[in-house]
């Protein structure tokens, strides 16, 4: 049996059942795929209900405020995607009349789009041969064909022999239960850090098998990730990508309440000290200039107590 027929027949009885599987629209698909970006399945299949009813079609994604959008993404994280997906949605309204295009280079020029979310849409929701290739994917077919962990990053003409391999192993007018096999497998068999490779079904053929059946973790080339900037609280490390989920979260609740900045501060951080303040506001003025929210400095009418403090009024979008 080929690759694409050991995988296909291994996922027809581990298949998972998930929502976006369910003959979703092409917009669906985009949902999904907008927000399983560094967020869990888990996570994701109930906000991913939630957040076909407040929008059910492209057109209503379009025509909803920021404000509407940024809430209706609370709980995900990772909130510019939020505001890219809706940008994404004016764009087609705007540009193709509402029907997202099936073809690579007009969706690769559209918000939010990049190689891999430009493939998935084609693949998932048209069915179209053409390559979606995330971590999964990138990790099963260099340790499959390649015999070599996913490692340090390929360059061009690596990334483009991927996609040429990947592009011939997709079988003609199964594309979509193709990746989503991948994906599956990626995800319970194929896995980052413990590849579960005797009880994998393709291990027979498989170059990258015999070289972990002898060096088991040592040939897992598992790349450490990039440092992130962040601050300590409470003596732990944590990056500023929670604290600026934080302060979104803080805003969703809080929006139009007046709040002074040492006030902000140890809601979003609880060692927060006035050493903080320039970090803090640096925070907001960046997630203000990414449009999630509006940032005015209010200094009227404050009581003599809050004179010499700053004083803040947000609102969403």
């Amino acid at each position: 049996m080929s690759f694409s027929d050991e995988l296909l027949d291994w996922y027809s009885t581990h298949k998972r059942d998930l929502p976006w599987r369910h003959n979703a629209t092409a917009y669906q698909v985009l949902v999904s795929e907008i927000m399983l970006q560094q967020t869990q399945v888990s996570r994701v299949i109930d906000k991913y209900k939630e957040f076909l009813t407040l929008f059910p079609t492209l057109s209503d994604l379009a025509l909803a405020s920021k404000a509407e959008v940024i809430q209706a993404w609370s709980g995900l994280g990772y909130n510019r995607r939020a505001l890219l997906l809706q940008k994404f949605a004016v764009e087609v309204m705007n540009k193709y009349d509402g029907e997202i295009p099936r073809v690579r280079e007009a969706l690769l020029k559209l918000s939010g789009m990049g190689p891999y979310t430009t493939g998935a849409v084609l693949s998932f929701a048209f069915n179209l041969e053409e390559p979606a290739i995330d971590v999964n994917v990138r990790r099963i077919f260099l340790r499959y064909f390649e015999g070599k962990d996913q490692g340090e990053p390929l360059d061009r003409s690596g990334e483009k022999k991927l996609f040429d391999l990947a592009a011939r192993e997709i079988p003609v007018g199964k594309s979509s239960v193709f990746h989503n096999a991948l994906m599956d497998f990626g995800s319970l068999v194929c896995m980052r850090k413990e590849p579960l490779c005797s009880l994998c079904p393709l291990h027979q053929s498989c170059r990258f098998f015999p070289l972990y059946e002898v060096g088991k973790k040592e040939v897992l080339q598992v790349r450490e990730k990039k440092k992130e900037q962040g601050v300590n609280e409470n003596g732990k490390f944590i990056p500023n990508r929670i604290f600026r989920g934080r302060i979104v979260e803080w805003v969703r609740k809080n929006e139009r309440k007046k709040v002074r900045i040492e006030e902000l501060g140890l809601a979003v951080k609880k060692d927060y000290t006035s050493v903080d303040e320039e970090w803090l506001l640096k925070l907001c003025m960046k997630l203000e200039k990414e449009g999630l929210f509006k940032m005015r400095k209010n200094n009227e009418s404050k009581p003599e107590s809050m004179r010499d403090k700053e004083v803040l009024d947000f609102s969403l979008g």
